[in-house]
């Protein structure tokens, strides 16, 4: 029997993903080489995985995307003939996301590996399940947005900034990636609302872009807010939850 630790994991991988045809890989019982350029003596042939496993892959990493735009136009890709190369293609356009595939698939594929390794009575199954154990799938990469956000704006704004207020549904805890993030930015003193937000824009969009959720920001001066008249602000105050 051998060892999870002989076989090179990424390479059975690979090997059991490869439906090239005439091509066969082997590996061998006893020291756990893989080889597709000969047919060696007492080897065992590596039979490749069907594409229902690669599929569901993309499937179950689609679900769970944080990335609003990302994870619609994974799930749209998966409609049909030619998800895979959709699926591919659309990565492409989110650059975070893409890399969250790969440690996603890489994770998947050495379980599998191994998964094959024991089922071909070449590694003993607890020895292969503990080997499994340590490529868990990659837990979503869940940031605290408001927070993050919150920071940037105070780097920008500096001692103008007063405080980060969370309001809307994400305030009340109903938020979701399909719900608009909404920020009441208290400065210490605004004449022009719509000029402090065109100075905003740039963060604002950088972590639209990023997150694919819309995040906005609504300028108040602190006198305005110590004293709200206009209706809006009464409830935007009494909803708050502050973030800096």
């Amino acid at each position: 029997m051998l060892e999870p630790a002989q076989v090179d994991l990424a390479e059975l991988a690979e090997a059991l993903e490869d439906r090239t045809p005439e091509v066969q890989w082997w590996i061998d019982p006893a020291s756990g080489r893989l080889t597709c350029t000969e047919t060696p003596a007492g080897w065992v042939a590596v039979t490749p995985a069907g594409t229902h496993e690669g599929y569901q892959d993309m499937a179950d990493f689609t679900a769970g995307v944080q990335h609003r735009r990302a994870a619609e136009l994974l799930d749209r890709a998966l409609n049909g003939r030619g998800a895979f190369r959709r699926f591919k293609n659309t990565l492409f356009d989110f650059p975070e996301v893409r890399d969250q595939w790969f440690r996603f698939r890489d994770a998947r594929s050495r379980r599998r590996a191994l998964a094959w390794l024991a089922e071909a009575g070449l590694v003993e199954p607890a020895a292969a399940e503990r080997a499994a154990a340590a490529y868990p799938d990659p837990a979503p990469e869940n940031e605290d947005l408001p927070a993050v956000v919150a920071a940037d704006l105070a780097a920008h704004l500096g001692e103008r900034l007063v405080q980060v207020l969370l309001v809307g549904s994400w305030a009340s805890g109903e938020g979701s990636v399909e719900s608009a993030l909404d920020l009441l930015v208290v400065l210490d003193d605004v004449e022009s609302p719509w000029a402090e937000l065109g100075g905003l824009d740039e963060v604002l969009w950088h972590h639209t872009e990023r997150s694919g959720i819309t995040v906005c920001a609504y300028p108040v001066a602190q006198s305005a807010l110590s004293r709200p008249e206009e209706p809006w602000l009464v409830r935007a105050r009494a909803e708050a939850v502050r973030l800096r």
